[in-house]
This record gives C-alpha cells, structure tokens and sequence, in this order.
C-alpha cells in the first residue's frame, strides 16, 4: 500500500487503506468468510500456560497489519478514534465512554494507580494480580477478601471491608484463575449497593466466552452512569494477546481522570487489527466454539481421572493436581507441555491454559500416562 497521511485520514479511507472494505467488514453485522490457521505446531514446548489463544489474529486482522506495513514509520492518529467510534457505536454510548489502551493490563495499572493513591482498594483472592499488584507497588493499601466455597467472588464479604476509605472494588468476572463467574443479577445488585461509596471495576477479559455475554456484561450499568469501570481486551478471543490493545468503558468524567495516566502510544497496527477483528463475527465464532471444545475435552479428562476441577466459562481449567504442582508441571514439561501454577490458598490446584483441539488431546493424553503411573 501506499503511505497514508493519518492527519488527513478520515473513517472510510483507513477502511480502505487496511483492506476493510475489500475484506467486506464495514458492512452492519456482516462477519469475513475467512476461517483461521492455528498457531504452527514447532518442537518448542506447548505454550498451556499464558491463557493465550492459539488460533487468532483472524485472517481479516493479519490482512489489515500486512497491509499497514508502509505506514509503519508513524505514530498513530486516527486508529484509536476510529476503533472508539466503533465500539462506542455497538455499546450504544458515546466516544468518551471509551478508552483505548495497550491492552487491558495498561487500564488495571492505570486505575491501581489513580485510586491506591487516594485510597484502599478491595479485592479477592486468587484473582487476576496486575491491578492489586500496581497499586501495592504504589504504596496502596489492600484489601484481599478469599473467595467463597464455590470460587467465586464472595460479594457479601466484599462489601463488609468497604469503608469511607475505600476507592476502589476490583472484579474480575469471569474470574482468573478460577474461571468461574457470578450471577449477573447478584453483581448489579452488589454494584447497585456499593458504588455511591466507591468505583466498581469489572474486568471483562473473558466475557466473550460465555453463552450470553450480553447479559452477563456490565455494560448497562455504565449507561445506567454508574460509578463503574470496565475492562476489555482483544488478547482472548480475539487472539491478539502480542499486539497489546484493549479498551476502557466507563462515563466521561471517569474517562478524564484515567487519560492523564496513559503509559504509551497507541499500537498502530494492534489498532488497525482490532478494527478488522472487532467486525469479524464470523471469526469469534469459530474462536469460542474451539475454546469451549477444548474445554469439554479437557473436562471429560479430568471427570474420567477423578480430578476435582473448576467447571470453566474461559479459555482454561484450573484443576486439583492431587499433590506437587511442581512435580506435576515438571512432568508435563518433560511431554513438551508447559503448564501453569499454583494460586494460594489452593496449594495442589493448577491452571491449564487451552491451546489447539490437537493440543488439548495431547495433553489429556499426558495427564492420562501421569496418573497411570
């Protein structure tokens, strides 16, 4: 392609530019007819460890990148514009609803670190660390509230540690590395209960997977003008966990205080890609229907094996190795598998990550030899 002056660059002629319309994907609702190539298979060991997902970017993304190669030499302007616009218009909210970072990991450090300054933050445990671990590095203070009988988030126990000084609750639903979720109706109830006194982020990484994501989706809440922050990423379904782009959803006076604390440029064609992969229905669902295949193979090894695990919403399993996790991984990197760890206080209790449906048998095959022996 030709270089393309991004000061002059309007919706349509970066569609053009990244071979969007040729690609069909500005079009209301309509997905690309192109199917995804997994990740090649190497005789480097299995990656079942970083929640990654092996069968994006999408066609319609990788077109969109290789075609922004010329333009590789300039900052971005218009793609994070563009990219709010559309997904602003799917949310049914405004631009300044909406905040593209790198990747949602930038947004959890920008809010550990906006509100651990003006005061504590609750959380669970286990649960996903970057935003407690950013505000704790800050000098915040912490409060780590354990998850129920069910691994869940124990909402009830939660809202008893807020206090006048708290600033922020943090809840990651789907839950990492559980993979449970909560009653979508007891969560808007907690956050109809609790955001008056302080912020309520809702980490959204996972919640694509689910069967009804619209519903369990804390959206409404925000048009609501809740005192709400949610986090999105185009790392899980999307595949897109190395071009580092996600996405803020919370009212504009929210939005304003989090800007200030941005840590990078936006990524080019991360954003180009996200634009294509974002329209690209067609591509999502192949994406969730492999995960959660590879979720039903993984399970049924574990049921046949008597090994108590988390039923999954997300794209891995977290499961009760019966002993060391230590020995367990070690073993399973001998068979090229390299797997997760353990999450207090669940000290026999691994997270396996889902990679290819190939993968996955592969690895029930390794867990079927381990416990033979």
């Amino acid at each position: 392609m030709g270089l393309v002056n991004l000061q002059s660059l309007n919706r349509r002629n970066l569609f053009q530019s990244t071979g969007l319309i040729a690609a069909g994907l500005v079009t209301a609702g309509v997905g690309v007819a192109s199917r995804p190539t997994a990740a090649a298979q190497s005789n480097d060991p299995v990656r079942l460890v970083a929640n990654e997902n092996p069968y994006g970017p999408s066609k319609s993304a990788q077109k969109a990148m290789s075609d922004s190669l010329g333009s590789g030499w300039m900052y971005s302007a218009s793609e994070g514009r563009i990219l709010r616009e559309i997904i602003s218009d799917r949310e049914d909210l405004s631009q300044d609803h909406i905040l593209i970072t790198a990747g949602s990991g930038e947004l959890l450090k920008m809010a550990g670190l906006s509100y651990g300054m003006t005061g504590e933050i609750v959380s669970a445990k286990p649960t996903f660390s970057m935003l407690v671990a950013y505000a704790k590095g800050a000098g915040a203070t912490v409060k780590e509230i354990p998850l129920d009988q069910n691994m869940r988030h124990d909402l009830s126990a939660m809202e008893a540690q807020v206090t006048k000084h708290t600033s922020l609750i943090y809840i990651c639903n789907p839950n990492n590395p559980t993979g449970t979720v909560l009653d979508a109706d007891d969560l808007r109830s907690f956050i109809d209960g609790v955001e008056s006194r302080a912020t309520v982020f809702v980490d959204e990484a996972y919640v694509d997977l689910l069967d009804e994501p619209k519903h369990n989706a804390m959206v409404d809440q925000i048009r609501a003008e809740k005192n709400v922050i949610i986090s999105r990423t185009f790392s899980k379904i999307h595949g897109m966990a190395g071009l580092r782009v996600g996405y803020a959803i919370a009212r504009p006076d929210i939005i304003k205080r989090l800007r200030p604390l941005q840590m990078s440029f936006q990524n080019c064609m991360g954003a180009r890609a996200a634009i294509a992969s974002y329209q690209d229905f067609e591509f999502q669902a192949f994406s969730k229907n492999k995960i959660q295949e590879c979720i039903s193979v993984t399970q049924s090894t574990l049921e046949d094996l008597s090994l108590p695990y988390t039923p999954s919403v997300t794209n891995f399993v977290l499961f009760d190795t019966g002993g060391s996790v230590r020995d367990f991984t070690l073993a399973m990197r001998e068979k090229g598998l390299l797997v997760g760890r353990s999450y207090a206080p669940y000290g026999s209790w691994c997270r396996v990550s889902m990679g290819t449906v190939e993968q996955m048998g592969r690895f029930s095959d390794a867990l079927r030899e381990y416990y033979k022996g």
